[in-house]
């Protein structure tokens, strides 16, 4: 997180994400990332929110708070089985962190839809 002034003087903050300096902020945003690429499959099979709630096998107002990015109650298996059920793999890399500007080791999502 960087602080910057504004041309007004006004302090403004700088983050690499909108979850950065929260509690748990690397999570939050993995797991955002894995609710778009959700929210990304049920738009291209143009699924209704109760179809997709039948082939995810969650309610459809779980769907709703996935469309919306409400994931509190959402773990990792949960978003995994819902991208599976989507028929998409999921691939976890476990790698030791490099250190660059006090950087911590955090969670990274990538996606390949090739």
């Amino acid at each position: 997180m960087k602080h910057t002034t504004g041309k007004n003087e006004e302090a403004v903050v700088v983050t690499a994400h909108p979850f950065e300096g929260l509690a748990n902020g690397e999570e939050r945003l993995a797991k955002a990332q894995l609710a778009r690429q959700i929210n990304v499959a049920i738009k291209e099979r143009g699924l209704k929110q109760q179809a997709a709630a039948e082939l995810l096998g969650v309610t459809q107002p779980e769907v709703s708070q996935i469309a919306n990015g409400r994931l509190s109650g959402f773990t990792f298996d949960r978003l995994y089985r819902c991208l599976q059920a989507l028929d998409m793999d999921i691939e976890i890399t476990v790698r030791k962190h490099i250190h660059v500007n006090d950087a911590k080791a955090g969670i990274h999502v990538s996606t390949y839809l090739g």
